[in-house]
């Protein structure tokens, strides 16, 4: 039965805002960026833009309290990737696995972060959907909108809440003072036995003294794979018929000195006929459909102290299939594919209200207070379990800070979030960051919590359900030798309690999700940069052990438990861009990916059948040319997976989910014209 809210225990509010020292990431974002050639910056320059992703207050990578990324535009346009999969690929730790029904996710230090441990954030805007809190990968996010992305690769729930457990990817696009006009542009892309991609997008943005607007539309359509799907009983099917993917997105926002108002529509489609173990005898198509609204204002109260207010309302219909097919399918096959059908609405309404004070100019501190309301809505006749009703609803509260000192032996960072859910009660997350810049050598010591709240759907298939809680310790050095080249190591150690684990018993039928018994990861990462006024080259290197901490058998690879299900131990990436003339950059990169553990068929007694899969390859290549025969006119052409490997999105869960072949060899070719006002 639902559970009356549960109020704060005062003395344990006292106690939290002593904690308080502040944040509010979303109205840390600023447009100062907008306006500047990133190819044209020092590789010292671009190391000492600020970013906002992990502190109170715009600090540069270096001295930010995480382990961060900063992505830049061009660096994207550059590279030709061609979606959020090609971005993040480049980045340590991250790499991808398939979850259920053609959808693709992303893991991060050999750790699946797909439901709720991984936040993606667009505009200030959470895109993880809030019924199973996943985000899908694969010709979603469009890049042409994107001014910037900023990455954590390490804990943020003391910031952003209870989806960003292990790690933020926090999407700035293009506003009215970067587009200062538009932009028209069209991609195409052919793999070897069917269309890889097309996609159009028109973007139109002004800025003029304090009023600011942008409008952007991105319309794509194109296909996960042309290859040959075989599920966990041995049929297949061609996929180059079978994995359509699409999405429109509209991003549109209006900013009026300090009132800012945001609208993001999106609707997602992946035609899938993977399902689960099963593959159907026909596809079905599944929409991921999204309407994020956000009105905030920024009140100067005094020179020192700023007063946001926020209100967002989103509007979710995820896993959405509700064509004639799948009732057919589900009612004809004696419940063979139970489960294609679904059709429920998730929404929720947030307020959050935060204090940013500049004590002094050593000392940042931002209190912030955070109440929403989470409401689940299922058709007629498909109850929730949790109240066996159509629709169940539930309340949050948070109370978060952060500060920033500015000491002389160090920068410290101390803060710290607070989290009362009315089913599941309270969560304490604390966070400690200590960096120091000398020179050219930085160094940071980083310990933190975080939780990962159940969603919507984990509390409906057990009541009981809590929040996993994860401790991370980090350590991070490095040394610039010149304003041209720069070396990045550091250590992690993550560890899970109470990791909220799928299960299928297929003895009796019965699925759901369960606290699990504790899992993490610990290893390295380093990183090497090197920028001329030729161009740039990187390298990184990734590595993480499960050394025996996994105690979660769905996550475990029989016979080594050092290695986790599905994602490689070991990445290297090596990458650069080149100036061949002042017009025509040529972007290369190489990622090897170590061998991969995955269950790929069921044997005669339907036992899963493990198999090891070789190390893989990915070689891509792409050619850019500004002010083509026209100004303002950009043409690219470049080859994907060129060594056209074999590579399969392989599930890191025991769940019989065969592994999910990815696009073959893929030719792309792009052209964007752009126009000023004047």
């Amino acid at each position: 039965m639902k559970k009356k809210l549960i109020y704060p225990d005062p003395g344990k509010l006292i106690v939290v805002l002593l904690w308080l020292f502040s944040f509010n990431v979303a109205s840390a974002q600023t447009d100062a960026a907008d306006t500047i050639d990133y190819f044209s910056l020092s590789l010292e320059e671009l190391m000492n833009m600020t970013i906002t992703v992990a502190s109170t207050e715009a600090l540069s990578p270096r001295e930010s309290p995480g382990i961060v990324n900063l992505i830049t535009a061009d660096e994207i346009a550059r590279s030709g990737a061609r979606d959020l999969i090609d971005v993040l690929r480049l980045i340590p730790g991250f790499e991808f696995g398939v979850d259920v029904q053609g959808v693709v996710g992303v893991g991060l230090r050999g750790n699946w972060g797909h439901e709720g441990k991984i936040l993606i954030q667009l505009d200030g805007q959470e895109m993880n959907e809030r019924s199973f809190a996943t985000t899908q990968l694969g010709h979603h996010f469009p890049l042409e909108q994107i001014d910037r992305i900023e990455i954590i690769r390490g804990p943020g729930s003391a910031i952003y809440g209870g989806y960003a457990e292990l790690g933020v990817i926090n999407i700035i696009t293009k506003k009215g003072k970067m587009l200062n006009g538009g932009s028209a542009s069209v991609a195409y892309g052919q793999m070897a036995e069917t269309l890889g991609r097309m996609e159009g997008n028109v973007m139109i943005g002004r800025s003029s003294g304090d009023l600011s607007f942008d409008a952007k539309l991105t319309v794509a359509q194109g296909n996960r794979s042309d290859r040959t799907y075989t599920d966990f009983y041995g049929d297949s099917y061609d996929m180059k018929d079978n994995s359509a993917m699409g999405n429109v997105h509209i991003n549109t926002g209006l900013k009026y000195k300090g009132l800012d108002v945001r609208l993001i529509y999106e609707d997602y489609k992946v035609e899938q006929r993977d399902l689960f173990d099963a593959a159907m005898p026909e596809p079905v198509d599944m929409h991921f459909k999204g309407l994020y609204t956000e009105l905030k204002y920024d009140y100067q109260m005094s020179n020192r102290v700023k007063l946001t207010p926020k209100f967002q309302y989103k509007r979710q219909r995820p896993w959405l299939a509700n064509d004639a097919i799948a009732s057919r399918l589900d009612t004809i096959n004696d419940g063979e594919f139970e489960g294609v059908f679904a059709d429920k609405t998730v929404e929720q309404i947030l307020g959050d209200i935060a204090f940013n004070t500049n004590i002094s100019t050593r000392v940042n501190t931002i209190v912030g207070f955070q109440y929403y309301i989470d409401q689940g809505t299922s058709v007629s006749g498909y109850e929730y379990d949790f109240n066996e009703s159509t629709e169940v609803k539930f309340h949050n509260f948070s109370a978060y800070g952060q500060g920033l000192f500015k000491l002389d032996f160090a920068n410290i960072t101390l803060g710290a979030r607070y989290n009362n859910h009315e089913q599941f009660g309270d969560s304490f997350v604390p966070r400690l960051g200590i960096t120091k810049v000398v020179n050219n050598f930085h160094g940071k010591l980083l310990i933190s919590q975080a939780f990962r709240a159940p969603s919507i759907q984990n509390i409906d298939a057990n009541e009981d359900i809590k929040p996993e809680l994860t401790t991370v310790f980090e350590i991070e050095a490095g040394y610039q030798f010149s304003d041209k080249m720069v070396l990045t190591a550091n250590f992690f150690n993550i560890k899970i309690e109470d990791p909220i684990v799928y299960f299928y018993d297929s003895d009796t039928g019965a699925e759901g999700y369960a606290n699990y018994n504790e899992t993490g990861t610990r290893g390295v990462e380093l990183e090497y940069q090197y920028k001329d006024s030729w161009g740039s080259l990187a390298m990184n290197y990734s590595y993480y052990t499960a050394g025996g901490d996994n105690k979660v058998v769905s996550y475990d690879v029989p016979g080594n438990d050092n290695k986790l299900l599905g994602l490689p131990q070991s990445k290297f990436n090596l990458y650069g861009s080149f100036a061949l003339t002042k017009k025509i950059t040529f972007t290369p990169s190489f990622t090897y990916l170590d061998e991969r553990a995955g269950f790929v068929r069921a044997d005669d007694l339907d036992n899963p059948v493990l198999e090891t899969f070789d190390p893989a390859l990915f070689v891509n290549f792409y050619f850019q040319y500004k002010n083509l025969l026209i100004k303002s006119l950009t043409a690219g052409v470049g080859v994907f997976n060129l060594t056209d490997n074999d590579y399969a999105y392989i599930q890191p869960y025991n769940s019989g989910h065969s592994p999910l072949p990815a696009a073959s060899r893929e030719v792309v070719v792009r052209l964007k014209y752009r126009f000023n006002f004047n």
